[in-house]
């Protein structure tokens, strides 16, 4: 049994402890509170400067800075975008998009008429090379026959005074 002195403890203990359990549960909905006024208020602040201009000014200054064209230099060459790029060409889903891109209408289309162009400008240029080939075999043929033309000796003359 318990002595009325253990009893008076435990109620003594019960009494203390009940306002301060209270109290931290008061806290701690305080606190609940406060973060999630402090949360929405954060939020709110950053739909505000999202709809501002400052932003696009700050944005733009901060692109168009030279801190930024080093910051994106050493992305692409540090082991980071290696990465990233190794990662992309991993992807199913990179393959089936230029898969989809390849086949549209507009990118054949312009393959098409680059392949005519291409080969219109291969056949021009083959023509002009024929062309300046023809004319170098001209001139060498020419010169060839020029050359025995002149280096020709007469033939010796028969006996009746006749070549032969």
């Amino acid at each position: 049994m318990s002595s009325p002195e253990h009893i008076l403890r435990s109620f003594g203990r019960l009494a203390l402890s009940a306002p301060s359990e209270a109290a931290g549960r008061a806290a701690a909905g305080a606190t609940s509170r406060a973060a999630d006024i402090a949360s929405r208020s954060g939020l709110a602040a950053a739909d505000a400067l999202l709809r501002s201009e400052f932003l696009e000014e700050l944005a733009d200054r901060v692109l168009d800075s030279p801190a930024a064209e080093r910051l994106v230099a050493r992305v692409i060459q540090g082991p980071l975008f290696d990465e990233a790029v190794a990662r992309l060409l991993e992807s199913e889903d990179l393959w089936l998009l230029i898969d989809t891109i390849a086949r549209s209408p507009t990118v054949t289309d312009a393959i098409g008429r680059q392949g005519v162009g291409f080969a219109d400008q291969f056949a021009g240029a083959v023509r002009e090379r024929t062309l300046d080939a023809d004319d170098r075999l001209e001139v060498a043929v020419r010169g060839l026959l020029r050359r025995r033309r002149r280096r020709r000796r007469p033939e010796p003359a028969t006996a009746d005074g006749a070549g032969p």
